[in-house]
């Protein structure tokens, strides 16, 4: 069975979640957490994408992007994907798939779900029971988006987030006062749904009006149906 296209337009930001084969660790040590985010910065200077948001677990990860140019986001991707595992292979001497075959990429509303979406993000490793509150945790862009704190200095500040407040001062305050609320069980369920169907996280005017965007790129054939 062929393989549905990915939708490409410009303007649109994904939540992108890819797979350790199997579910295994893609991820040994921190070394290993320091060497894919250094992996990114070096494509995103190639691709000029923008990342609002991401989480490093041990066995998958998500990223929340942009891509500036329409249909580079497998090539972003994929990028990333690979370098990783040739370093991965060679630090180890192994060899074999690391990642799954095809990552997900549900197209993300840039409003309040892209909110949700991140805190869903950055929640991860507190559900996985692995620190208390999502500040204990290095590997995610919560410091950044809570304290303005970005190590790596990565990532951009998406417009949802901007419109939380006028200063930067209120606006790591409101964040945190954002992140501190129980996440509705209703929206993680949508968004645990986007992900497993890679389909759309949105109110329905967005989808509706994605699927407009969609029709109108897509070239039509010229001519006449054949007639059967």
């Amino acid at each position: 069975m062929s393989r549905a296209p990915r939708i490409s337009l410009e303007g649109l930001v994904y939540h992108v979640i890819n797979r350790g084969n199997n579910r295994q660790d893609v991820f040994r040590d921190e070394e290993d957490f320091d060497t894919y985010l250094k992996t990114i910065i070096r494509f995103k200077k190639k691709y000029s994408f923008k990342l609002y948001g991401y989480c490093l677990m041990k066995n998958h990860t998500h990223l929340l992007l942009e891509p500036v140019k329409p249909g580079t986001l497998s090539k972003i991707i994929q990028s990333i994907t690979l370098s990783h595992i040739r370093l991965y292979h060679s630090k180890y001497k192994s060899s074999g798939h690391l990642w799954q075959g095809r990552f997900k990429n549900p197209i993300i509303q840039t409003d309040e779900y892209l909110l949700q979406c991140l805190k869903y993000i950055e929640l991860n490793p507190v559900r996985a029971n692995i620190v208390a509150r999502p500040q204990d945790y290095r590997w995610s862009s919560y410091k950044f988006h809570a304290f303005d704190k970005d190590e790596y200095r990565l990532l951009d500040k998406d417009p949802a987030y901007l419109s939380l407040a006028d200063t930067d001062t209120a606006r790591q305050k409101a964040y945190q006062s954002f992140m501190g609320l129980k996440q509705d069980e209703s929206i993680v369920g949508r968004i645990r749904k986007s992900i497993t169907s890679d389909s759309v996280l949105g109110s329905d005017d967005f989808v509706d009006s994605l699927r407009e965007r969609l029709d109108l790129a897509t070239p039509r054939p010229r001519g006449r149906p054949r007639r059967r």
